[in-house]
C-alpha cells in the first residue's frame, strides 16, 4: 500500500503553524475516530512558569495550548503557544514560560487545547487552569555543621528564598517575612525514623536562619516556602544530612546490698568516665538510668527503668531504685542516645542484685504409716523452674500445737522444684513445709497439717506347756494394749497374727491369722506346736493406729 504521506512530520508541523498563525480557516474542534481518543487529562503549571499536559501521546503531530480569560465561548486569548516538546509517552511540556499580556493581573486562568493526532483531524479540549502567579521557593540551603555531638549538640540552617515573576521574568529575593517550612529527618538513638518540623521567616534579601538541636541524625529533610494567595510555592528544596560524631564512655556500678526485697528501694552507686584527648575524665553531668533487666540490641524504648540520676563534677553518681524483680541485678548505663547508641551498644555496668519473689506451695501429700513413717511430698510455685538458682526447704515439726516448731530434716528441691521428706515420725504432732529466704523466693511456710496414730504394745504372752510335742497342741495367751492420752488402757478389738521362725532357718510364717482380742483387750487361742522354734505375735494393721509386736519365745519341743 503507497504510504499518503507527502511531507515530512516536521514540515507537516511548520505547514500548520502557518496556516493557523495565517488565519486560514479550519474546523474549530472535529471529532475523532475511536481509536484516537487519546486527550488532555490534567495540566501542570512549573515553578519555572513552563505548561505541562498530561494525558497526550507523545506521538501528537501539532499541540497549541492557549490561556483565556475566563471559560465564556469568546473570551479574550491571554497568551499562546505551540512550542512544545513531549516529554514522555502521554505529556507535553511548553519550551518556555507561558507569556500572558502585559497588564494581567496573577490569577488562574482557563486552558485550551488544540491538537492533532496522527490519521486524525484538529481537535479542542478545554479545562484546567495555568498559575500565572509569583513563584517563590528556596534557591539555596546549607547546614553550619556536618556533625553533631554530645558537646555541640546545636546546628543552624541557613537559606536563600527568591521569587519568579512570570510579568517581567526576573528572579528576585522573596518579601521580607516570607514563610518557610523546614522539614527535618530525624533518626534518633535507636535508628527510629521521626519527623520534626519548624517555620523560619525571610530577611529583607530573602535570606533566614533556623537554629535547630536535633539530639538525632539528620538524614535529609526539605524547606518550602508556604502557598499565599498570589504566592505559588516551588517544590521543597532538599536538605543535607548532618551526621553524628559519637563519644566513648564506661562506667561501674554497685547497690548497696544484694538481696532486696520487692517494691523496696535499694541505692546504687558508681562513676561514669568518658574518653578524651587526655584520657580517661570523669563524665560531669551525665543522664545514668538504672534498668532492672539487660537492654538489647533490638530494644526501641528504655525498658524497665528502675531509677536515674546525674552524675557529679567527678562523675558519680548515687540515687535509689526500687526493685520488683530481677533475675540477675541492676543494669545502669546513660539513658539511651544518639551521641553514644542504644541496646547492647550502649555500655552498661550490672550490680548483682537479687529479689526473692512470692510463690504457692503447691499440692502437698502427707501420710503417716502404721510403722512411724513420716512422707511429705509438694512442689514450690506450682510448676516453675528451679535450675538457675538453687532452692532448700526444711520439714519442720511441733509437737505443742505450733506453738514451737524444730527441724526434722532440710533437702534441696529438684530442677522443678519438687520436694520428698522420708523420715520417722511422732505419734501426735503438727507438720509443715518452711521455705527459707533465698535469691529465689521469699520466706514461706506450708499451712500446717496434723498427723497421728496410736501406739499399741503386745504383753504378758505365755505358751503353755512350756515343752509341748512336736505337732501337739499348745495355747499363746497375752494381753493388747493402747496408749490413751499417755496412760496404757486395754484393746479390745484387736487382731493378732502368730508367727513361727523354725530352728536353724533365717525365716519367719505365719502360722495363725485373725486372732481377735476381747473386751478387756486379752486373747487366748489354741494352736499346733511345729517342733522346735521361735514363736512371736505381730498387730494386723488397723487404721489409726502403729504396729507392734510381741517378746519372743522360744520352744523346745518333747
Amino acid at each position: 500500500m503507497r504510504s499518503t504521506r507527502t511531507l515530512p512530520h516536521a514540515l507537516v508541523r511548520a505547514a500548520t503553524v502557518f496556516a493557523l498563525s495565517a488565519g486560514v480557516a479550519l474546523p474549530a474542534v472535529v471529532a475523532a475516530p475511536a481509536a484516537y481518543a487519546e486527550t488532555v487529562n490534567q495540566t501542570i503549571t512549573l515553578d519555572d512558569g513552563r505548561l505541562t499536559l498530561v494525558g497526550l501521546p507523545g506521538n501528537a503531530l501539532w499541540v497549541k495550548v492557549s490561556v483565556v480569560a475566563s471559560t465564556a465561548p469568546d473570551a479574550a486569548v491571554l497568551g499562546s503557544t505551540d512550542e512544545l516538546t513531549s516529554t514522555g509517552s502521554y505529556s507535553w511540556t511548553t519550551d518556555a514560560p507561558v507569556k500572558l499580556a502585559d497588564g494581567t493581573a496573577f490569577g488562574d486562568y482557563p486552558l485550551r487545547v488544540d491538537y492533532r493526532l496522527p490519521g486524525g483531524l484538529v481537535q479542542q479540549w478545554t479545562g484546567g487552569t495555568f498559575g500565572y502567579k509569583l513563584h517563590t521557593g528556596v534557591s539555596t540551603v546549607a547546614f553550619d555543621r556536618k556533625t553533631t555531638d554530645y558537646d555541640h549538640r546545636d546546628v543552624v540552617l541557613s537559606g536563600k528564598a527568591t521569587t519568579w515573576n512570570p510579568a517581567t521574568g526576573a528572579r528576585t529575593p522573596a518579601a521580607e517575612g516570607t514563610a518557610v517550612k523546614v522539614t527535618l529527618n530525624l533518626l534518633d538513638a535507636y535508628d527510629s525514623p521521626r519527623t520534626k518540623t519548624a517555620t523560619a521567616s525571610t530577611a529583607a534579601d530573602g535570606t533566614f536562619t533556623l537554629p535547630v538541636t536535633p539530639d538525632a541524625k539528620i538524614s535529609g529533610g526539605t524547606a518550602e516556602v508556604q502557598a499565599t494567595a498570589e504566592v505559588d510555592p516551588d517544590n521543597g528544596r532538599p536538605l543535607p544530612a548532618v551526621g553524628v560524631d559519637k563519644l566513648t564512655y564506661r562506667i561501674t556500678s554497685d547497690a548497696a546490698k544484694y538481696r532486696v526485697n520487692a517494691g523496696t528501694d535499694v541505692q546504687i552507686t558508681g562513676r561514669v568516665e568518658r574518653l578524651t584527648d587526655d584520657g580517661w575524665k570523669g563524665f560531669a553531668g551525665a543522664p545514668v538510668v538504672t534498668t532492672g533487666t539487660a537492654p538489647q540490641s533490638y530494644d526501641r524504648v528504655l525498658k524497665d527503668l528502675i531509677g536515674s540520676g546525674t552524675s557529679a563534677e567527678d562523675g558519680g553518681f548515687a540515687y535509689p531504685v526500687r526493685v520488683q524483680y530481677s533475675t540477675t541485678g541492676a543494669y545502669s548505663g546513660l539513658r539511651p542516645s544518639v551521641y553514644y547508641g542504644n541496646g547492647n551498644e550502649r555500655p552498661t555496668d550490672v550490680a548483682p542484685l537479687s529479689v526473692p519473689q512470692q510463690f504457692t506451695f503447691g499440692t502437698t501429700a502427707q501420710s503417716l504409716d502404721q510403722f512411724g513413717q513420716l512422707m511429705v511430698r509438694g512442689q514450690l510455685a506450682g510448676n516453675r523452674s528451679c535450675v538457675d538458682k538453687p532452692d532448700w526447704v526444711a520439714l519442720q515439726v511441733s509437737l505443742d500445737g505450733g506453738r514451737s516448731w524444730g527441724q526434722m530434716k532440710s533437702m534441696p528441691v529438684s530442677m522443678d522444684c519438687y520436694y520428698d521428706f522420708r523420715v520417722w515420725g511422732y505419734d501426735n504432732a503438727l507438720y509443715r513445709i518452711y521455705h527459707p529466704e533465698t535469691d529465689r523466693y521469699v520466706t514461706k511456710t506450708s499451712t500446717p497439717v496434723r498427723l497421728s496414730r496410736i501406739p499399741t504394745r503386745i504383753v504378758n504372752v505365755t505358751i503353755s506347756p512350756s515343752r509341748p510335742r512336736t505337732g501337739g497342741s499348745m495355747t499363746v495367751k497375752g494381753l493388747v494394749q493402747q496408749k490413751v492420752n499417755g496412760v496404757w488402757k486395754a484393746m479390745p478389738g484387736a487382731r493378732l497374727t502368730l508367727y513361727y521362725k523354725p530352728k536353724g532357718d533365717p525365716s519367719w510364717y505365719w502360722a495363725k491369722k485373725d486372732i481377735p482380742t476381747n473386751s478387756t483387750g486379752n486373747f487366748s487361742f489354741s494352736t499346733t506346736n511345729y517342733g522346735d522354734g521361735t514363736w512371736a505375735l505381730g498387730w494386723q494393721e488397723k487404721s489409726g493406729y502403729f504396729y507392734s509386736e510381741s517378746r519372743t519365745i522360744y520352744v523346745d519341743a518333747l
